[in-house]
């Protein structure tokens, strides 16, 4: 799995001095690409963007996983609205063996 690619897409409100931190102190930087969207346009266009957000999570997406393979076909979706229940590794890791 040397040849997978993460991208992180990020609201403009969740980029900040503390998370810049948190990516830092585990190295994620190196691991992972990180993408602000501005004005939160692409959850827009994918339907992320909670509804009745508190205003510390304006803009602020849902918690969504999205599997593609090297064509940009899309082939595993999880999509949460509870950011406490985390999806299961083993389903990620299926997900990834089954592309060729």
């Amino acid at each position: 799995m040397e040849d997978v690619v993460v991208l992180y897409v990020m609201a403009e409100p969740q980029i900040n001095a503390k998370t810049l931190r948190f990516v830092d102190e585990l190295g994620l930087r190196e691991r992972v690409r990180f993408l602000a969207d501005p004005e939160s346009a692409l959850i827009d266009r994918l339907g992320l963007r909670k509804l009745d957000p508190e205003p510390i999570e304006a803009g602020v997406p849902h918690p969504a996983t999205y599997v593609l393979d090297r064509e940009g076909a899309v082939r595993f979706v999880d999509v949460r609205e509870d950011f406490h229940v985390w999806l299961d590794p083993a389903l990620l890791l299926g997900a990834l063996a089954e592309i060729p």
